[in-house]
């Protein structure tokens, strides 16, 4: 991407992979911000400093966000508030905040419960990218391209200015279309295009494993026996434990009634099996990607 980055100074706090992904996405701009990251792991702050991915590394996140005009927080949705309460005394009525969270509705609450007047400036982001890996070793400069992005106005109002120029940021990283979502609409569609698709794959894995325990069928192999279509699907399944646990749980009701909308046509897959029925499953299966097709269409030609 060509243009000039709206901010001189950004703070990057966790250089892992979604943050240490967009400093390198910004790295290489005709004219590159100025990237200081913050991680407690000094391993990882010097790999993405060796890397030139940053151009300062401190562990201490009140340090990195004194004086920035953008911070931006890539850590897990359960350890932002800590994050917040930590960094506030340092941040200005002029900087701006964003963070790359899954999850919004409950980071929301507790902003407007507690940290509105502190932090007055807040928009929060959540670019539709990633991988199974983590780390800076993981990190790719183009791992937000052509990705959309949600922007969830955490301030009230946000400043048109603040929106335009964090557009203007995603823009530049990779990310060309950005939607602005309120935090609620925002859990409730990450629940069926990212949350439950993971849920799906944790739980074929955990099937796979538990046959594996079971030692009913002799030649059952599944690692060396499995084809593309398994692959596609277990990829995302190792995705960290760690993150995706907090994620799970921090968007445990919307992902519920998700459970629920999915278990209700597994339920009549099922239905389809017990009864033999050859031309009611094939007719709906037609109609299931005829409706899929409208869909693709639209989004393709709105």
């Amino acid at each position: 991407m060509t243009g000039a980055c709206p901010y001189r100074t950004i703070s990057v706090i966790g250089v892992g992979l979604m943050g240490a992904s967009l400093a390198g996405a910004l790295k290489t701009l005709p004219s590159p911000p100025v990237i200081r990251g913050s991680t407690p792991d000094r391993e990882e702050g010097e790999k993405a400093l060796s890397r030139r991915l940053i151009d300062f590394y401190t562990p201490s996140n009140r340090e990195v966000a004194s004086g920035a005009e953008l911070v931006v927080i890539a850590a897990p949705p359960s350890s932002i508030p800590e994050i917040w309460e930590e960094i506030r005394p340092a941040v200005t009525a002029d900087t701006l905040l964003t963070d790359l969270a899954s999850v919004k509705l409950n980071l929301h609450s507790i902003y407007r419960e507690r940290y509105a007047s502190s932090l007055p400036r807040y928009v929060s982001s959540h670019p539709m990218a990633g991988r199974e890996l983590t780390g800076v070793d993981a990190a790719r400069s183009d791992l937000f391209r052509d990705r959309l992005t949600f922007l969830i106005p955490f301030s009230t109002p946000p400043l048109a200015e603040d929106v335009d120029r964090l557009k203007s940021l995603w823009t530049l990283a990779g990310s060309p279309r950005q939607t602005i979502v309120e935090p609620r609409e925002h859990d409730r569609i990450l629940s069926l295009i990212s949350h439950l698709p993971h849920l799906l794959a944790f739980s074929l894995l955990e099937t796979l494993v538990r046959t594996t325990d079971r030692k009913a069928l002799p030649h059952w192999d599944w690692p060396s026996q499995k084809g593309g279509a398994l692959n596609d699907m277990l990829r995302i399944a190792w995705s960290g434990p760690d993150l995706w646990g907090d994620i799970l749980l921090q968007n445990r009701n919307e992902i519920l009634a998700s459970l629920d909308d999915f278990t209700d046509s597994m339920d009549l897959f099922k239905k389809f099996l017990v009864e033999d029925n050859r031309e009611e499953m094939i007719a709906y299966l037609k109609t299931l990607h005829d409706k899929a097709r409208e869909d693709i269409h639209h989004e393709q030609h709105p």
